[in-house]
């Protein structure tokens, strides 16, 4: 049976810690490299937040826009009829 001296086990150990050493660093790089996607999409998510609402913003004067115009004409039109009916 072969004896494991203690260099053996230091070198063992040594190679062992490098490996969890080298995992940790690469375990840390993808965390900063999910963190950036993470800023980037919160960024993006910000930007069509802000979209959607100057959307709505645009659709709410475009229905004034619409609704005077319908006044307008609905006055007109009254406007017109009474015309009529006033001046035979």
């Amino acid at each position: 049976m072969a004896t494991v001296t203690e260099n053996q086990l230091r070198e063992l150990t040594d190679l062992i810690n490098n490996r969890f050493n080298d995992l940790k660093d690469d375990i840390k790089a993808i965390d900063k490299k999910i963190d950036i996607y993470i800023a980037k999409t919160d960024e993006r998510l910000n930007s069509i937040d802000q979209g959607l609402a100057d959307l709505k913003r645009q659709s709410e004067k475009q229905d004034n826009r619409l609704w005077v115009l319908i006044s307008g004409m609905c006055l007109a039109l009254l406007g017109i009829l009474a015309k009529f009916a006033l001046n035979p």
